[in-house]
């Protein structure tokens, strides 16, 4: 598995909980950091990280530059990240072209199950929707009863017994297998989290302002065209 250069800190954070993050609301001692506009500079490690090894993604035909967009339905910021990156990869559309997959492991695929369902009945606003909606942890909890996710999807104009017959498919099954083994290949330990050209990662520390976002995103870009030159 390909192994991120990362500060010890964030080792750190990694050890004590895979696949957490932070609930804690920023302080004056947690503050993220956010560079001066003047900037055009970022760091490794610190705006955002490296593999050691680059991921080999599949080649796309079109040449364009894949962004890989790992998240969690129980997740606070994921649905801000989310709009950040969409947004992005439509201004950007000509150059880069964005990916969406739930984190998912043995353990835990209820975000990979509901959102292959829903991918599978072509409603990707509406997994859009549960992205903010579950943002709240309280409402999160409430949606992961079954009987109250159905009924939330029926409000959405989703007949239940339709997404139920694909929620328990052996094809969507099949798919989770596939989204756990992505999980593990490209080194997801957190949501959200964002692979740039199999070689870059963002995670929430730097996706929460789309200014900042961007910047960086740029400037990710750019060393990843001239590294093609």
């Amino acid at each position: 598995m390909n192994i991120l250069r990362i500060s010890i800190l964030l080792l750190g954070i990694v050890l004590s909980n895979a696949f957490a993050q932070n609930t804690t609301p920023f302080s004056s001692k947690n503050v993220p950091h956010l560079p001066s506009k003047n900037i055009i500079q970022f760091e490794d490690g610190r705006d955002y990280f490296s593999y050691e090894q680059p991921i080999l993604l599949p080649k796309r035909l079109d040449n364009k530059i894949p962004i890989l967009f790992f998240f969690n339905y129980d997740c606070r910021v994921c649905s801000i990240a989310h709009d950040i990156v969409l947004l992005y990869s439509q201004l950007n559309h000509d150059t880069v072209v964005l990916e969406e997959y739930p984190v998912a492991t043995n353990e835990d695929f209820l975000s990979a199950n509901i959102f292959l369902s829903l991918k599978k009945l072509d409603q990707h606003n509406i997994s859009d929707l549960l992205l903010f909606e579950s943002a709240d942890k309280k409402r999160y909890v409430e949606l992961s009863y079954y009987d109250n996710l159905l009924n939330w999807l029926k409000g959405k104009n989703i007949e239940p017994q339709t997404f139920t017959n694909l929620f328990y498919s052996k094809e969507v099954k099949q798919q989770i297998k596939e989204i756990i083994q992505l999980t593990e290949d490209y080194g997801v330990f957190t949501y959200p989290y964002v692979i740039i050209d199999g070689k870059y990662v963002l995670t929430a520390s730097t996706l929460y302002n789309d200014d900042y976002s961007f910047a960086v995103l740029n400037f990710l870009l750019k060393k990843i065209q001239q590294g093609k030159k």
